[in-house]
């Protein structure tokens, strides 16, 4: 809500724009530009709605109406619809991910651990296996099942050096399979992953797929005593 009102402070300078669409002042272009904040946050929330009992209950709060229900009523409505919506797009995502898992461990050269971790090898290389405490240098892509990409330390030309002990557990369990010099392709159910945390571009209950590439094992340094 923070935002909504933020709006209304801004210089009207800066709704120009909104003239050629009609608007003739600032009051209506306050009016605009919170109408479309408060229908991107209603949209986000996935809740069903009618639109014209939305606008017709939005006219009379305007118009200090009373309204048809007190505020703990309201907040009861609101929190078991939000609930629902949220219930339902977890549901649909979980299935998705699910799908997608249990089709992908039919396919040739793909490998499940025991905690569910699908992998296959892409390139086998010949060095150590780094230990779940060690310190490695990966080079690494994270796609969604849909294809997405969402992070890749190739496209920034720069390996990463990382704590196996401080990764998501799909990394722990997958990163010391793997000897220096191979390239692995994992597939990170949510559980392994980050659950019902959305991650930035990553939305909640996804599977990741990373493709990773172990280059080296770095050495510990002994602490001075």
């Amino acid at each position: 809500m923070k935002n909504l009102f933020k709006l209304i402070f801004v210089s009207i300078s800066t709704f120009s724009f909104a003239h050629a669409q009609g608007l003739q002042n600032s009051v209506d272009s306050v009016s605009y530009a919170l109408g479309q904040d408060i229908g991107r946050s209603l949209v986000g929330t996935g809740a069903t709605l009618n639109a014209e009992v939305l606008l017709q209950s939005l006219n009379e709060a305007i118009s200090g109406k009373p309204s048809l229900f007190n505020e703990e009523q309201s907040m009861t409505i609101i929190q078991t619809a939000m609930r629902k919506a949220y219930e339902e797009k977890a549901a649909k995502a979980i299935k998705v991910n699910e799908d997608f898992l249990e089709s992908n461990k039919t396919k040739p050269n793909i490998v499940v651990t025991p905690e569910g971790l699908q992998y296959e090898v892409l390139v086998q290389g010949t060095g150590a296996n780094p230990l779940a405490t060690d310190e490695v240098e990966v080079h690494y892509e994270g796609k969604l099942i849909d294809g997405t990409k969402f992070d890749s330390s190739y496209d920034r030309n720069e390996p990463i050096v990382l704590t196996l002990n401080r990764v998501i557990e799909g990394w722990k369990i997958g990163i010391p399979l793997m000897k220096v010099g191979s390239k692995y392709r994992f597939y990170v159910p949510a559980s392994l992953g980050y659950g019902e945390r959305a991650q930035g571009e990553i939305p909640a209950f996804s599977t990741l797929i990373f493709d990773v590439e172990l280059l080296s094992i770095k050495e510990k340094v002994d602490e001075p005593e």
